[in-house]
């Protein structure tokens, strides 16, 4: 008999183990050894009354045995590592514990501690118990927990203990914000361990949730989370996604048939709005669809997470949101759009040790059905092969292809320069052009292999009519064979990248640009110059705004201006072959040092209003077989008959290539042309060629060389040099001689306003030797005056028959004032005569 009553001061909690009865049972005492790691014992109380051989006193009529402690900055590993199945997750330990440690006869109790939990700084524990009843038999240890704290500590404390596999990982990527409660109860048989009990509830009271990256945050989630070790459960939980509001039910299933883990489902319901999808910029794809929709949409879904995975379904009608996509996809807010998006893992993926493969698909009314079987074995879903088909009928399908994704649109109008800008990515699209696929994570679900059949397809700024089109793609590459209204043939087309603008090649036996399309390029070209994609392109019939231009090769390049900084569109070559003339030319599209001016044809040129206005420079050479015929062609027909030779300069401009300046137009070149004939023709119809054919002389004056010029003023050669300055053309050199008089020309023409100030010498009845004087090449440095006096130096006789004219005033009404130089001398008027009606 052992009747002992005690206290100490001070003691040690990892040394407790060791004043524990021997009658005890070693599993028990071992555990307490494993399991109190740490603590600073003080106020300790013990008692023993009773026979020894019944000791620890189990029945209590046989006697007493109790040791109570105060234990402070404690350390309580309740289920120590030893005690769990190798490689299992570990149960987080209580630390910093202040509480009440006793024994009482064959139990153990940890009563009113509070403390933190080991490795969680956010969680705080408000209430802890502990207690094994009965350590002499089977220990089981019961701990109950009142935690508060950071929700995503709490989120940690289940994704790294035994409850994550009990939750089969469904929350391993979720992510919260926002406080909460929560409250557990564990039921641990030290004996058999791996048959522990969890009960517990997570209390949310508005948190912002993420179950994981790729999902849309839940806003003010608030509910209760019921957890055991089978599970957990959701009933009615609320909550704010995408605009709307939300109500969720759903948690753990049991095993399925073959796989011996629980899985995880939710269902929901609730309306989104097309503002908040917008704003989800981690949705990517269809956060960039929703800047074309307004309104919102009620919705129903499901989320269902095996082996870690989340599998999604979401139905939805559409209605009460308005679509603005391209076709087919446009609709009113009242109309109903069918919607049905799911992805799914394939059963083979259940199997451990299987690759992860779901099925994704996405359906949409009946315009369009899309799926995706994809790999999830790797850090993201990899596409395996896709099926897309829009437009089709019902009885048509697209083949599954072995590998990438193939795709068959048939429909009434595709703007696939639309759909381009749509899925443009915009943290990189500042300032570049509108791609058909950027980011690059998106170019996995776009087709490899394409067919479309159009009444209407738009592509690059161009509108194509009755198209069919076969395409491949492979990475940034897409190629192309076209049929269609207005072009045929080949097309390889890069799209941009961070280093490059992209490159067109086309190899195309006909192309036709009409107004409308032709319009747009140049729109495109001034908008957006500093992408515009290097051409390699040979169009072997090529037609621009209903005129026939016959073979055309472009070979420009979008590289860093050499001289001016900045980008610049490099035309390494321009050729155009006609049966009448041949174009060769190069040049250059950069940003304008300063602001031009343009020009009203009916009124004062006014400040461009583009804050950064663009220049076009290019260097050209025109041979010309038949000059009249090449007026003819452009539409400026009987103006001039036969004609050889050639113009060549440079000339420059403030614009797109596409759309010619007059009123900046600035540069020189030289025009020599042979064996021709001005047709008699009114000037009001040919302009400026008019008054060069000077058929209004003979008709206003009487002149002994009328004959020359009524019928027509047949040439040997035309020649000259002009200089263009901001729209307006000078020359001091330009000749003409025919076979009975030369005429030579000094002044200016605004090309803009249509208007001339020309000074005109004609010399009637060539002999030899003015002939062979007016066939000598007037250098422009000299310019007309110098030359007439040293000709007249040389000939006076020819100064006699020489007749002058001051032609000014409006092409198709010019003032013609012949000049008398010996009324001039005497101070009588010159003769003036206005062209008439």
């Amino acid at each position: 008999m052992l009747d002992l009553a005690g206290s100490l001061s001070r003691g040690d909690g990892s040394r407790v183990h060791r004043y524990l009865p021997l009658v005890l049972d070693a599993e028990a005492r071992h555990y307490v050894r494993d399991a109190v790691l740490q603590g600073q014992v003080s106020d300790v109380k013990f008692k023993v009354k009773g026979p020894l051989d019944h000791l620890p006193f189990a029945n209590p009529a046989q006697g007493d045995f109790r040791v109570s402690a105060k234990v402070r900055n404690g350390r309580l590993a309740y289920v120590p590592k030893g005690l769990q199945p190798a490689g299992a997750a570990p149960w987080p330990a209580l630390t910093e514990l202040d509480g009440e440690l006793v024994f009482n006869r064959a139990g153990l109790e940890v009563n009113n501690a509070r403390g933190k939990v080991a490795g969680l700084p956010g969680l705080q524990l408000v209430q802890g118990e502990v207690r094994i009843a009965d350590l002499a038999h089977k220990a089981t240890v019961e701990v109950t927990l009142a935690i508060k704290g950071e929700l995503s500590d709490a989120l940690a404390f289940v994704n790294t203990s035994p409850v994550g596999d009990m939750t089969e990982q469904a929350l391993a990527k979720a992510t919260a914000i926002g406080q909460g409660d929560y409250r557990f109860r564990l039921t641990l048989p030290i004996h058999a361990i791996d048959t522990s009990r969890v009960e517990g509830a997570v209390t949310l009271a508005g948190n912002d949730v993420k179950f994981s990256p790729e999902a849309p945050t839940l806003e003010k989630l608030k509910g209760v989370v019921n957890l055991t070790e089978k599970g957990f459960s959701v009933a009615g939980a609320q909550a704010r996604l995408l605009g709307g509001e939300l109500r969720i039910d759903g948690g753990s299933r049991p095993p399925e048939a073959g796989n011996s883990k629980a899985s995880v489902a939710f269902k929901a319901q609730g309306s989104i709005t097309a503002e908040a999808l917008r704003q989800a910029g981690d949705l990517g794809l269809v956060a960039r669809l929703a800047r074309q929709a307004s309104g919102s949409a009620s919705y129903q879904a499901s989320l269902l997470f095996r082996r870690g995975i989340p599998e999604i379904t979401v139905t939805s009608s559409l209605q009460g949101m308005a679509l603005s996509l391209p076709a087919p996809l446009a609709k009113t807010a009242e109309a109903a759009l069918p919607l049905r998006f799911e992805n799914t893992l394939l059963p083979g993926a259940m199997a451990a040790g299987q690759t992860l493969q779901d099925q994704l698909t996405l359906s949409i009314g009946r315009v369009a059905a899309i799926s995706y079987l994809r790999d999830l074995s790797g850090t993201s879903a990899q596409v395996i092969r896709g099926r897309i088909g829009v437009g089709l009928a019902e009885n048509e399908a697209v083949p599954t292809p072995n590998a990438g994704v193939r795709a068959n649109i048939k429909l009434a109008d595709v703007d696939l320069d639309a759909w381009g800008k749509i899925l443009a990515d915009t943290a990189g699209s500042a300032g570049q052009t509108a791609t058909l696929a950027s980011p690059t994570a998106d170019l996995a679900y776009l087709p490899t292999v394409m067919a479309i059949q159009a009444q209407q397809l738009r592509v690059l700024g161009r509108s194509l009519n009755n198209v069919v089109v076969g395409g491949t793609r492979e990475g940034l590459n897409w190629r192309a064979n076209i049929a269609a209204a207005e072009l045929n043939g080949y097309v390889d087309y890069r799209q941009p990248a961070a280093d490059s603008a992209g490159r067109v090649y086309a190899r195309l036996s006909r192309l036709s640009l009409a107004a409308g399309p032709a319009n747009d390029v140049e729109a495109l070209l001034d908008e957006q110059p500093a992408s515009i994609p290097a051409l390699d392109i040979v169009v072997e019939d090529m037609e621009l705004r209903g005129r026939k231009l016959g073979r055309v090769e472009i070979d420009a390049v979008n590289r860093a201006s050499p001289t001016e900084g900045g980008r610049e569109w490099h035309l390494n070559k321009f050729n155009v072959t006609l049966p009448e003339a041949t174009l060769t030319a190069t040049g250059d599209w950069l940003a304008s040092a300063t602001p031009a001016a343009t020009a009203n044809k009916t009124g004062p040129r006014m400040a461009r209003t583009s804050p950064e206005p663009r220049r076009s420079a290019m260097n050209f050479r025109l041979e010309i077989a038949d000059s009249g015929e090449l007026l003819k062609r452009f539409g400026t027909d009987g103006v001039v008959r036969r004609g050889k030779g050639r113009m060549e300069g440079k000339i420059a401009w403030t614009g797109s290539p596409l759309s010619l300046d007059i009123a900046t137009l600035s540069g020189q070149f030289n025009v020599n042309i042979e064996a021709g004939q001005f047709i008699k023709a009114d000037p009001g119809i040919a302009k400026l060629l008019g008054v060069l054919s000077l058929q209004s002389l003979p008709r206003r004056l009487t002149l002994d060389f009328r004959d020359v010029f009524s019928e027509g003023f047949a040439f040997d050669f035309l020649r000259g040099d002009v200089a263009i300055k901001q729209g307006v053309a000078r020359t001091n050199n330009l000749q003409m001689r025919g076979v009975n008089a030369a005429v030579l020309m000094d002044g200016s023409a605004d090309i803009a306003r249509e208007t001339q100030n020309l000074k005109v010498v004609v010399v009637p009845e060539i002999n030899a030797g003015t002939a062979s004087l007016i066939a000598t090449v007037i250098n422009p440095a000299i310019g007309l005056g110098s030359f007439l006096a040293q000709m007249f130096l040389r000939r006076p006789l020819m100064e006699a028959a020489t007749q002058e004219f001051d032609i000014d005033g409006s092409w198709s009404e010019p003032k013609i004032t012949k000049i008398d130089r010996r009324a001039q001398a005497a101070g009588r008027p010159t003769d003036t005569l206005t062209k008439k009606p």
